[in-house]
This record gives C-alpha cells, sequence and structure tokens, in this order.
C-alpha cells in the first residue's frame, strides 16, 4: 500500500523502537526505586529526557546539538500528545471554586483546534467554564489580533495549534503571544496562559521559537515515527495539575514512566533533527508535485483554493483536496481498494458532522466542498513515485465515481 496518512501516524522507525525496547528491557528498574536497578532506569529517563529536550530545540541540520537557550522550563513525559493537552486545560478546574458564582474562566481557542483540545473545552464549557472560539480566514490561519480581541480579565487560558492536522495551515505563534502581551498590558490583567499543541510541528517544521513563545506546548511521539502511547508536555511556566498520585514528572503527570516510550521518543526526535534540512527540501517537492498534481485533475480542488504549490505559509506534509460530486468518505475507501492510504480528515475525530465541516467550516470553506474533501499527508519516506502513482489513481477514481 502507498501511504499516505502520515498525519494520523507514521510509519514507525523499526531500529530505533527496537533498540530502545532492548534498552528498557535491559534497565527494567522502577525509576523511583532507590536502589540499583532504579537508578539506572531513573539514568535512563533523565537522558531521554535531555535528548528529546535538545531535539526539540534544535534548528535541525548541521545544528542538531539543540539546547534551549532561554535556559528555563522543562520537559514531561505523558501517556499521548492528547493528554499532554489536557493537563494543561483541566489544570484550571483548580481555580474554578473560587470563581463560581462571581465570573467563570474564560478559555480562548481557535476553531480549528484538534479533539484534543477543541472536545476538552466543550467538556469544561458544561461545568461552568467560559469558551470562545476565534475563526480563521479563508487560509485557514488565525489572526493574533483576532485571538488578542478576545481576552476579557477572567481568561484563564487561550490554546492555538502550531500546525493544523487537516490543513497544515501553520499559525504564528509568536505573533499570538506577542498580541496577547500587549492586550494584556492594555487591559491591565494578567496575561493568560499560552498553550500550543505542536503536534503536527514536530519534526516538520522549524519549532524552537513556536516553542519559547509558548507557556506550554504538547508533542507525540508517534507522529514522527516513535511509539505509540507516549508524548511529552513542554512547560515554560509551573503548572497545578489536576490529576495527582505517586508525584512522578515533578507532580505533574503521576504514573509509573514509560521508559521504553521515552527512549523511543528521544531517538525518533533526535532523527528528525539530524534529517531535517534534507527532509525539508524533500517535502516541499512532494508538495509542489502533489498540489500541482490535484489541480490539473478537472474539478478537483486544493483547500484552501488559495494555496499554492510552493506556499511557506503551510506544513508541506499535510495537505486538504476537494472532490466535488463524490463524497469523501466514499472517495477514501476506493483508494484503499487501490492501495493507497488517506483519510477524511483527523484520525482522531470519529463522526461523520465534525470530519465534513468543523475545520474547513471554520474557514469558510463551502459545505458541499467540506463533505468532498480527503487529506492527503506525507512524510520522510514518501517519494515522488508514490505521489504520481496516486494521482493516477485519484484522477481515474474520480472520473468513474463522481456524479
Amino acid at each position: 500500500m502507498v501511504y499516505l496518512d502520515w498525519a494520523a501516524t507514521a510509519i514507525p522507525e523499526r531500529e530505533l523502537q527496537i533498540a530502545a525496547l532492548n534498552q528498557a528491557m535491559d534497565t527494567f528498574g522502577n525509576p523511583s526505586s532507590v536502589h540499583t536497578e532504579g537508578k539506572r532506569a531513573q539514568t535512563c529517563l533523565e537522558d531521554a529526557r535531555a535528548r528529546l529536550t535538545s531535539a526539540i530545540f534544535s534548528r535541525g541540520g548541521k545544528d542538531g546539538d539543540g539546547r534551549n537557550e532561554k535556559g528555563a522550563g522543562r520537559l514531561v513525559f505523558t501517556g499521548s500528545g492528547t493528554e499532554a493537552d489536557q493537563i494543561v486545560l483541566l489544570s484550571f478546574l483548580q481555580g474554578l471554586k473560587f470563581r463560581h458564582g462571581v465570573q467563570s474562566p474564560h478559555l480562548i481557542l481557535s476553531a480549528v483546534e484538534h479533539p484534543a483540545v477543541y472536545a476538552q473545552a466543550q467538556a469544561l464549557q458544561k461545568v461552568g467554564f467560559e469558551v470562545s472560539l476565534v475563526r480563521p480566514d479563508g487560509t485557514g490561519i488565525v489572526e493574533p489580533d483576532k485571538v488578542a480581541e478576545r481576552l476579557k480579565a477572567n481568561t484563564v487560558c487561550v490554546a492555538v495549534m502550531a500546525v493544523n492536522n487537516e490543513t497544515g495551515a501553520i499559525q504564528n505563534i509568536a505573533g499570538i503571544n506577542d498580541a496577547l502581551t500587549q492586550a494584556a498590558r492594555n487591559l491591565h490583567v494578567k496575561k493568560p496562559w499560552f498553550h500550543v499543541d505542536c503536534v503536527q510541528a514536530l519534526g516538520k517544521i522549524q519549532i524552537k521559537d513556536i516553542v519559547r513563545a509558548a507557556s506550554s506546548a504538547a508533542f507525540s511521539a508517534h507522529k514522527i515515527g516513535g511509539p505509540r502511547g507516549v508524548g511529552a508536555l513542554w512547560l515554560n511556566e509551573e503548572i497545578n495539575p489536576l490529576a495527582v498520585g505517586g508525584g512522578q514528572e515533578g507532580g505533574v503527570r503521576s504514573g509509573t514512566e514509560n521508559l521504553f516510550g521515552a527512549l523511543g521518543f528521544a531517538g525518533c526526535a533526535e532523527k528528525a533533527a539530524r534529517d531535517s534540512d534534507t527532509n525539508q527540501q524533500n517535502g516541499k517537492n512532494l508538495a509542489a508535485r502533489l498540489t500541482s498534481g490535484i489541480k490539473a485533475i478537472p474539478g478537483a480542488l486544493v483547500l484552501p483554493e488559495c494555496r499554492q504549490d510552493i506556499d511557506e505559509r503551510y506544513s508541506p506534509w499535510v495537505l486538504s483536496a476537494a472532490f466535488p460530486g463524490l463524497s469523501g468518505e466514499v472517495l477514501a475507501r476506493a483508494l484503499s481498494d487501490a492501495g493507497f492510504a488517506v483519510s477524511t480528515g483527523s484520525a482522531c475525530s470519529h463522526t461523520h458532522k465534525e470530519r465534513d465541516s468543523r475545520v474547513l467550516t471554520a474557514m469558510g470553506v463551502p459545505e458541499h466542498l467540506a463533505f468532498a474533501s480527503i487529506r492527503i499527508s506525507t512524510g520522510p519516506k514518501t517519494t515522488t513515485e508514490e505521489i504520481d502513482a496516486f494521482l493516477n489513481a485519484a484522477a481515474d477514481l474520480y472520473s468513474k465515481l463522481k456524479t
């Protein structure tokens, strides 16, 4: 099968994962234990933490030994990127009792957030939070001033993802941070927590400045070929988590640490940092070929329609396209039968309504185009031959199946 669903999960880095598993099996102690085996495991865990931190703050290529020049902050291992998002949002339940009956805590998030943030915000709304959604413009990009305009005295958190998982739109995180800082000064209020979901950004675009601009940032290992079931949360500020337990990970994420996951995550992040320059050029070449190829199919559209073959506003690894007159679901299944793996949106969104409407509709995409959309996402192992084969298959199936 030609795999073009890397945004759902990447093809595993098999050798790196096996090496991590072997190391974790050899270092089997509980990292919290005080005996020799526990200390060995703790040393491995902290080494993985340092390596992942270095990879996150790397500029890639020859500068592969990145470091956090800000000098502050810490990395917490979690069970997933979703959990990393949830730790931040749920932490604000701590202050709910002090605000009840006076003024509800206020959350601001983009209308195109991943379900890990969007659905959690909806759940918090049910227990008393006020939630404001900021729609992007037609490009899928959220204007920093539009976010800052929603700031109020009771705003406790702002959440905007770095790279959209359906369209690839790259948000201006540094600009949003600056706009929030200025708005808070103007209102004479404390600047709210600024959380950024970087799950589709790590290993795909340069994120050093993005992470430094945020209060916190979420990551996931399996999006870059690492193990499933392990994520990370970068904290530039201290957090008061809702869930507590044994106090592991500095009390932010209790539970015995997943040493295999941490080691596998670190190894894959290091590889992504080392290969960054080569991967970026390859990704741009693939994106140009894919974008121009879809536009050449009679009736087919790239979403948003303003996206160019080479477009720095978007991650080259994720692209949304519409085939009007044919359900995206039907086309995805037909492509699967022909040997091509694509999706109809986020793999974490299971409802037909949300897949078809929320992200694209928020951008102003007409319903009939959203209904006819699929997501194509590539990775470092994708080849031009695979892109060409996909384009030929998509064109053939579309001409046969459209109504």
